[in-house]
């Protein structure tokens, strides 16, 4: 991290010579916005406010010397690979993508327009990135959830739920980075001898979900669940913990839109810091950044919700050793 950290400021400290007089005088630059969640959506409105914000205060001002377009994708394959032509097509400075999907379709596209991703969880095992530290490629960014963080899942699950047996891990195998695989390995090696047991629970439809975590809860007592990174999923966060609370299943999961919605538990990269890394990196391409030399960045804090009203309908009394380490209870 330390090296990382040296090169962001040497790129920093070379390209601050441009001025911000100088890139007034310049055409607009174009940044082309490619996310799956609507721009009306409370998380998406108060991070877009935030970014331009922050852009601003870099000297880059919307309608001025910036010109930045959107797409929201929706729910389909096809709609994100549309999607992802249509960004490509408008030949920008930049593509900035939020998730591990929008980055697959737009890399699909173009290996020449600077990308840059906000929430890839996994850029190496899913392909965007030859290495953390160098990328070597047309993609960087960032990431809130590593893979390593899966050890951390199991072990909260076990803390408020210390009757879990059984572990189904619930994710969409087109939207997971790397089709989960890297997660699951260290989900695995993370058990100690053959508890807890996992099994996977693959939903690929909204009306799959409450199904499939049905068919898991069927199967026996001492079930829980953890939900891997995915925009799937995400976008469907009210389904996926409604299906929780309804079957009883304790649950871990990588956002926090999820407790926000009634989920019980959520552990990930402080989501504060992703408007911040991301107005650092735009304002480094538009400058004459490479962006094959700006090192992937992962959340520096992390942030453990508990939502204490269902842990409550669960039958689950929060430990001290939780309620210390929470940086927020839900009530």
């Amino acid at each position: 991290m330390h090296r990382r950290s040296l090169l962001v400021a040497l790129a920093v400290c070379g390209l601050a010579m441009s001025g911000r007089a100088a890139r007034s005088a310049e055409p607009a630059k174009r940044i082309s916005m490619l996310i799956g969640l609507p721009l009306d959506h409370p998380i998406v409105s108060a991070r877009v406010a935030e970014l331009y914000r922050l852009l601003a205060e870099r000297g880059w001002v919307e309608g001025k010397n910036l010109r930045v377009s959107w797409r929201v994708w929706g729910a389909s394959e096809v709609d994100l690979a549309r999607g992802a032509a249509e960004v490509v097509a408008e030949n920008p400075d930049i593509i900035v993508v939020g998730s591990s999907a929008e980055t697959a379709a737009v890399l699909a596209k173009t290996r020449r327009i600077p990308v840059l991703f906000g929430t890839a969880s996994d850029p190496v095992g899913s392909g965007f990135v030859r290495s953390l530290e160098r990328p070597d490629g047309n993609a960087t960014g960032f990431s809130n959830n590593d893979p390593a963080m899966s050890e951390k899942w199991v072990e909260l699950l076990a803390e408020i739920a210390p009757a879990t047996r059984r572990i189904g891990v619930v994710f969409n195998p087109h939207t997971t980075p790397a089709a989960g695989a890297t997660y699951l390995a260290r989900l695995r090696a993370a058990a100690t001898g053959d508890e807890p047991a996992f099994e996977t629970i693959q939903v690929t439809e909204p009306a799959a979900i409450d199904r499939e975590i049905a068919g898991f809860a069927g199967k026996g007592a001492g079930g829980g669940l953890v939900f891997l990174p995915d925009s799937f999923t995400y976008r469907n966060a009210a389904l996926c913990t409604a299906a929780a609370a309804r079957l009883a299943l304790p649950a871990v999961y990588p956002f926090d839109t999820f407790t926000l919605q009634g989920g019980l538990m959520s552990y990930a990269g402080a989501r504060e810091e992703t408007a911040e890394m991301l107005a650092s990196y735009i304002d480094l391409i538009l400058r004459g950044a490479d962006v094959a030399e700006l090192p992937v960045q992962f959340s520096r804090s992390f942030e453990l919700v508990i939502n204490e009203k269902a842990a409550a309908a669960l039958g689950l009394s929060l430990p001290a050793s939780l309620r210390i380490r929470a940086q927020r209870i839900l009530s």
